[in-house]
């Protein structure tokens, strides 16, 4: 039974592989064409989200990006234990919610003012990279697998998201922050 189950489940992790591939590339070639329009003074210009510049939102956007490096190793664990584990530790994290908005705010200030467009440009890229390995690593029985979210930290964030959905995150993120780019 084990065998047709998981002979049955390739080819739906490969297509999913696919269209994460295919997402991420489109998000990929996006990212670094909004790199290539925003001049230096855009870059240092108020964006549409208040107390921040373009630079930091496309700081933000990268960030959301790498973020889910740790993310994945989370899912992966909690994954495999009970789900009211999971629930706690998001439960948790809600609370924290006034801590995490300060952290996030002063992080994208921080990385916007030090990273210019090349050195963004180029973490960008290793993200990337790093993301279609990992990508790589997921096994065809791991698609389902997946853990509760403190939807408090980010609206984005179902409560519930399994790791197909947790890879769309960064991109429905990214259009998200895109809109708020002051050309």
């Amino acid at each position: 039974m084990i065998a047709v189950w998981s002979a049955m489940a390739a080819p739906h992790a490969e297509a999913i592989k696919a269209r994460l591939r295919a997402e991420l590339e489109s998000t990929r070639a996006d990212f670094h064409g909004l790199l290539h329009t925003v001049s230096e003074e855009a870059w240092r210009r108020q964006s549409r989200n208040p107390g921040w510049t373009n630079g930091q939102i496309l700081f933000h956007m990268t960030f959301g990006f790498m973020i889910l490096r740790s993310l994945v190793p989370l899912v992966r664990v909690f994954g495999k234990l009970p789900q009211p584990y999971s629930k706690r530790f998001s439960n948790a994290l809600d609370v924290s919610t006034p801590l995490f908005n300060r952290v996030n705010a002063f992080g994208a200030r921080g990385g916007g003012t030090i990273f210019d467009r090349r050195r963004l440009g180029k973490r960008f890229e290793r993200t990337y990279r790093s993301l279609l390995r990992l990508l790589d690593t997921i096994r065809d029985d791991e698609w389902d697998t997946g853990m509760y979210y403190p939807t408090r930290w980010d609206p984005l964030f179902d409560e519930y998201m399994t790791l197909e959905e947790l890879f769309r995150y960064p991109i429905m993120h990214f259009r998200f922050h895109r809109d708020q780019l002051a050309r």
